[in-house]
């Protein structure tokens, strides 16, 4: 798809849907009448006749070969003007995308002026264009077979109309740079949609070498023989009942910088989760492929932040395993030393993802780090906690946090914290190790990221998201189908755009 933006003229092509945003209680359309008289009469007198009032997602449509700019044109509802945000921006757009492809049409052209107003500026409004619309058009389609009633064409163009004289080549930057953010986003919802069968531990990190050798990032893959050398034995004891061997990983870039502070990302990968010995129900385990949302939101990260050359020295870790019950599985009760020394009880074989991440997070500390972030599809508590709508937070940095909800709350991927009190360490401590992967039960996020917290190299700012709730939509929504998010690019995006370790780390 390609999404451009050209001055209000009269094209010298049809697109086949014209698109043009309304405010609630807007009657006066005359202004509009240059970009499409005969349409702008016929939605005049709908509105007259109380037939469409500009409620939001309220759609009016009408079809005339006549019409200038395409032979149907929408008029779309955006709801009270003093209300309208970002955010009602995004899910507009996602309207404007969910219109086209229910009319089937291949070419898209949009009134952009019709959609701002002083709370949004142009750039911004830009931007939430181009990602949105790419993010609201994406499929994950290759594994189903094509019949004779699929469309003829999918959504080939959306053409941005614009009666602004200065500024447009700032616009169309501001579309770019938002591609590519949005192409990272799908990169990491391709990965993650792929299923258990194709995307395991070795072709995840094939599919990383692929990315940095395009992108000209270093990249190490330590593999099963040298995990053992290291003595990685959190990710080596998830994996042990596998066939399939494990992986860490490691992908670096911005080098040059390292004197404004290193940050590590640190992603769970679980290419599919069984629950291992302590297994999972049935029901919905098909969406355990997407226990690898943290890998591939770091993985996808790594690249655009090359594509993006981001004045920032970013080290990348995706522990990458599967949970599985074949060979010689894990045992409840196994007692396990960590790459950091400590020893940990392994309670629950379905408390998987902190053991990989816990030796990830150590390994972090021979980068020195300013700052470390992992996330993670961690626990059903958050998920049951926040359902769809938000990430859980939690840190030892207050400053550290605050920066990245503020990014997340940016970006539309939003993080709600949770305390992260001492007292909360007395429930992972082992009676026969110095812990154990899980509590009595309750406060589960939160003792989950207690956890580890034992494993953070000392008195370095560290964040860690539980995305479980988020990694994945079990129902199509406005910016993505059902399936993987990709949550997370656009945050650590956002937050790593405005990177400056003296900025929190020296109050």
């Amino acid at each position: 798809m390609k999404i451009s933006l050209t001055p209000l003229t009269r094209s010298a092509f049809q697109a086949d849907l014209f698109v043009i945003g309304c405010f609630k209680g807007m009657k006066d359309l005359k202004p509009l009448r240059k970009t499409d008289p005969g349409f702008i009469a016929a939605a005049e007198a709908a509105i007259a006749k109380k037939r469409f009032e500009g409620k939001t997602g309220e759609v009016f449509s009408s079809y005339q070969t006549g019409y200038r700019q395409a032979p149907e044109a929408v008029l779309l509802g955006l709801g009270e003007k003093d209300s309208f945000t970002v955010a009602s921006l995004r899910k507009a757009v996602g309207s404007v995308i969910g219109t086209a492809n229910a009319r089937k049409a291949s070419k898209v052209r949009v009134l952009f002026d019709s959609f701002l107003t002083g709370a949004i500026n142009r750039e911004s409004a830009a931007k939430v264009f181009s990602e949105t619309s790419f993010l609201a058009a994406y499929k994950f389609s290759q594994y189903k077979t094509r019949t004779k009633d699929d469309p003829p064409k999918a959504l080939e163009s959306v053409e941005l109309v614009t009666e602004i004289k200065e500024g447009l080549s700032g616009l169309r930057s501001a579309l770019a740079h938002s591609e590519k953010i949005a192409q990272a986003v799908i990169l990491a919802r391709d990965l993650n949609n792929e299923p258990g069968n194709i995307m395991n531990p070795p072709r995840l990190a094939r599919e990383a070498k692929k990315l940095a050798a395009a992108k000209k990032l270093k990249c190490r893959i330590f593999g099963l023989a040298e995990l053992k050398r290291m003595g990685m034995n959190g990710i080596l004891a998830v994996n042990q009942g596998s066939p399939t061997p494990p992986a860490l990983i490691v992908l670096e870039c911005g080098q040059k910088y390292k004197k404004r502070g290193t940050v590590c990302l640190v992603g769970k990968g679980v290419t599919f989760d069984t629950g291992g010995i302590s297994i999972k129900p049935s029901k919905n385990m098909e969406e355990m492929k997407y226990d690898k949302s943290g890998a591939v939101a770091v993985i996808a990260t790594m690249g655009l932040l090359a594509d993006l050359k981001l004045p920032v020295h970013v080290v990348g870790l995706a522990p990458a395993v599967e949970n599985n019950v074949a060979n010689d599985p894990q045992r409840p009760g196994d007692i396990i030393k960590m790459f950091n020394g400590k020893t940990v009880a392994v309670m629950n074989t379905d408390a998987e993802g902190r053991l990989i991440l816990a030796d990830a997070l150590s390994y972090c500390e021979r980068y020195r780090p300013a700052a470390i972030i992992d996330v993670a599809t961690l626990t059903g508590m958050c998920h049951h906690t926040f359902g769809d709508k938000t990430c859980g937070i939690l840190g030892n940095n207050p400053e550290l946090i605050a920066a990245v909800q503020k990014a997340g709350e940016k970006v539309g991927e939003r993080c709600w914290e949770l305390p992260l009190w001492d007292e909360y360490g007395d429930c992972i401590k082992g009676s026969q190790s110095d812990l154990q992967n899980v509590g009595d039960g309750y406060a589960g996020t939160i003792t989950a990221a207690m956890f580890l917290k034992e494993f953070v190299p000392a008195k370095t700012p560290w964040v860690h998201l539980d995305i479980a709730g988020v990694g994945n939509c079990t129902q199509n929504r406005f910016d993505c189908q059902k399936g993987a998010t990709g949550f997370g690019v656009r945050l650590f995006t956002e937050f790593l755009s405005y990177w400056n370790a003296g900025a929190f780390l020296k109050k």
